[in-house]
């Protein structure tokens, strides 16, 4: 079974740290089994300058099991 009060205090630890982090992270409805997340592309790469689109999914194990990620945006 998800445990929905970790997620809710990850995702105010990636608030916090957005900044800092350049790493975005929100729920994609009321359900926080779907995430969204934006991350800057690595400094000194060609990626540099680019934004990049992740989908986040929770798995019913987690945090047992990890979430799973995918790129949205073409790399």
């Amino acid at each position: 079974m998800i445990d929905f009060s970790r997620v809710q205090k990850e995702l105010q630890d990636c608030e916090k740290d957005k900044d800092s982090s350049g790493i975005r992270v929100c729920p994609k409805s009321d359900n926080l089994t779907r995430l969204t997340g934006t991350i800057p592309g690595p400094t000194g790469t060609p990626y540099e300058g680019g934004t990049f689109q992740i989908d986040i999914t929770i798995p019913e194990g987690y945090p047992f099991e990890p979430p799973k990620m995918q790129f949205s945006t073409k790399v």
